[in-house]
């Protein structure tokens, strides 16, 4: 049952300079507490609203942001300046922490071995989870293709062929955990790859992870791939979608932070001990905010065990800090822009790679492996994906004249290559079709 406010209480919810103001009177007053989050008012306000029950006439000021832009506002030190940040991704923090931007307090970290050996907070007291989660994939209710378990390089099967949708990990932080952790799975090449063909099966690429949702909610495409939040909490038709955690599967903190500002503040902290508090707890499980609590003792009502999560790595949170912009800028060139064309390269090689004649003939053959490199490739390797370098060309916290001018310069070279590769994949695809059709007709090279 959801823990709401005592009747007596009244909670005036105004929109201030682009903010939700939860206040206990009818006026405008100054914040007494401001929060950036990426979440939806819809999970969000049952949580402050019972706070500000708990802590008496407050008012408190509430952003929304997406993962990324929350992580420029905090960066670039623009205002509203936040107490608290709230979000999914682990990473965020971690970058935010990288770059000062959070402030620490070790002797709150809770001991993993209270919560099954599973690393909530930050070691060093930057951030704090107050929930975990899980990425899989989501279908329409009752879907029984979700009942058994999905690797996620089933994905890149061709029975997946535009059928499967998914938002831009530079649009969304729980994006970027899925590619990011797909990279680190698999290897940095053969991770690329796997995410063209992945690519190669998309039906659209989502502005928001809510899109993934509505999508598959509205029957735009048949499976999305998100976070297990998103397609656990009621529909308005009160059904859920169905979700099926990858597996070996990752589950992930969600987090809160103070910020540097914020540790001022004594609600900053107030904040983060209540949303790891029991009554805080206890709301996550409402039918209408799904999220795994942090507290072992209730896992067995929204049926999570550990046991059945046992990622092959676990996520490295400053790799993946370090280099989410290069990953963010390379998957949005290889897939997001060029979606309409590497689908129908990956549609014509798989074709070509099925038909004998191709396979069987000495001169295709090599034409096959050639395209296939050419899809399945990145123009950065690894290590330099890793580098301090990149990562400062694509930080808010430069001047924005080097930093637009960094970036241009990077990403047109990106850009290049990614047209050099996919033009010669069309050409020698053209080439393979020629010699098919040739034969077909009985005419010979």
């Amino acid at each position: 049952m959801r823990l709401m406010p005592p009747p007596s209480l009244r909670v005036v919810v105004q929109i201030v300079a682009g903010m939700l103001v939860f206040a206990t009177s009818g006026k405008a007053a100054a914040c007494d507490l401001t929060i950036l989050t990426s979440y939806p008012s819809s999970f969000y306000k049952p949580f402050v609203d019972l706070f500000i029950a708990r802590n008496g006439a407050t008012d408190i000021c509430v952003q929304n942001k997406n993962t990324i832009g929350l992580i420029s506002h905090v960066r670039e030190n623009r205002r509203p300046v936040p107490d608290v940040v709230w979000a999914s991704s682990p990473v965020a923090f971690e970058l935010l922490d990288q770059h000062g931007a959070l402030a620490r307090f070790p002797e709150k970290v809770g001991n993993p071995a209270d919560s099954a050996d599973i690393t909530v907070d930050s070691p060093n007291g930057s951030r704090f989870g107050f929930a975990l989660s899980t990425i899989g994939v989501m279908s329409v209710p009752n879907d029984a293709s979700l009942q058994t378990p999905i690797e996620i390089a089933d994905l890149a099967s061709s029975k997946y062929s535009g059928m499967l949708g998914m938002s831009s990990p530079s649009r969304s932080g729980t994006t970027h955990l899925f590619v990011e952790s797909l990279l680190q799975q698999y290897g940095w090449q053969k991770g690329w790859a796997l995410l063209s063909q992945i690519g190669g099966n998309l039906a659209t690429v989502t502005a928001r992870s809510f899109g993934v949702r509505d999508g598959v909610a509205r029957g735009r495409f048949d499976y999305g791939i998100g976070i297990d939040f998103l397609a656990q909490a009621q529909l308005p038709s009160g059904s859920k979608l169905a979700f099926r955690s990858f597996s070996p599967g990752w589950y992930f903190p969600a987090s809160i932070a103070v910020t540097g500002l914020g540790a001022n503040n004594v609600l900053s902290l107030g904040f983060v001990n209540f949303l790891r508090g029991q009554e805080a707890q206890e709301l996550l499980l409402d039918p209408e905010i799904q999220r795994i609590p942090i507290d072992p003792a209730l896992w067995p009502k929204v049926g999570f065990s550990p046991s059945d999560y046992k990622p092959v790595h676990r996520l490295d949170l400053k790799l993946a800090a370090t280099r989410m912009a290069v990953v963010n800028a390379l998957f949005d060139d290889m897939i997001t822009h060029r979606l309409l064309e590497i689908r129908k390269l990956w549609d014509a090689l798989l074709r070509l790679e099925s038909s004998q004649v191709i396979r069987q003939s000495d001169s295709m053959r090599p034409l096959l492996a050639a395209v296939r490199e050419s899809l399945e490739s990145v123009p950065v390797a690894a290590f330099m994906a890793n580098e301090q370098s990149f990562e400062r060309v694509f930080s808010d916290a430069v001047s924005p004249e080097t930093a637009v001018a960094g970036r241009l310069r990077v990403q047109d070279s990106w850009s290049n290559d990614f047209s050099q590769r996919f033009k010669s994949a069309r050409e020698l695809i053209a080439r393979m079709e020629s010699f098919q059709s040739h034969l077909d007709s009985g005419v010979e090279q």
